[in-house]
């Protein structure tokens, strides 16, 4: 079912045009559901169908934005909340855990395309999370909150694998460009990964193939 429609008519030389007369259009109104838009030139057309498919592509990217999870873990309920506020206003939904152990409990039973950890915690500290986390979900983009520590030194937690680290206190414009660059980063690495899989495969295909022949 059509729910909008761009249709190119030529007002010029009568007659002899190539686009859709008016005549043409009886029962598309009603097809369109009445959202009907001439041009009066093919350049126009093209135009407004390239910015119809650019909105397109936006809609479809922030809905896939309203479906992504961030498991927020910090021992600070304001913290909490702030991040969470932070991301919701971003399209995102935020799970919280108080420590390492409900986070670890929670990303179990839940899919999670993020994980922002605050590093000093009682019980599981974010180092000693970041590690199990990615042993269980490798792929798994981990942003680690910390202030200056020597007993748990930010490199730790980067040299087991976690994207990104923030230093508290942080501003709420730092931490939002933050964590959108680790997560289009990572969108990337997920696309240079799916290409070189596609192409080992299509190389295996080839040489099974001629092996065959």
């Amino acid at each position: 079912m059509l729910n909008k429609c761009l249709f190119y008519r030529d007002s010029e030389n009568i007659g002899a045009g190539k686009g859709l007369g008016f005549c043409d259009l009886d029962g598309c109104q009603t097809i369109c559901d009445g959202d009907i838009q001439f041009c009066e030139k093919p350049d126009q057309l093209r135009s407004q169908l390239s910015k119809q498919k650019e909105k397109e592509v936006k809609n479809n990217k922030e809905k896939e934005v309203f479906n992504i999870q961030i498991l927020v873990v910090d021992d600070e309920e304001p913290i909490r909340k702030l991040i969470s506020t932070l991301l919701s206003t971003q399209g995102y939904q935020c799970i919280t855990a108080s420590n390492g152990s409900e986070a670890l409990n929670k990303i179990l039973q839940n899919t999670f395309g993020a994980v922002i950890t605050d590093v000093v915690m009682p019980g599981m500290d974010g180092i000693t999370l970041t590690k199990k986390l990615l042993s269980l979900y490798p792929n798994l983009p981990i942003m680690v909150m910390t202030g200056f520590s020597q007993e748990y030194p930010t490199e730790s937690a980067l040299s087991l694998g976690a994207r990104d680290f923030i230093t508290k206190p942080f501003s709420n414009d730092e931490f939002i460009l933050r964590f959108k660059k680790m997560m289009s980063d990572h969108e990337m690495l997920c696309q240079i990964k799916a290409t070189y899989n596609e192409r080992v495969l299509d190389s295996e295909g080839n040489l099974k193939s001629n092996k065959r022949t």
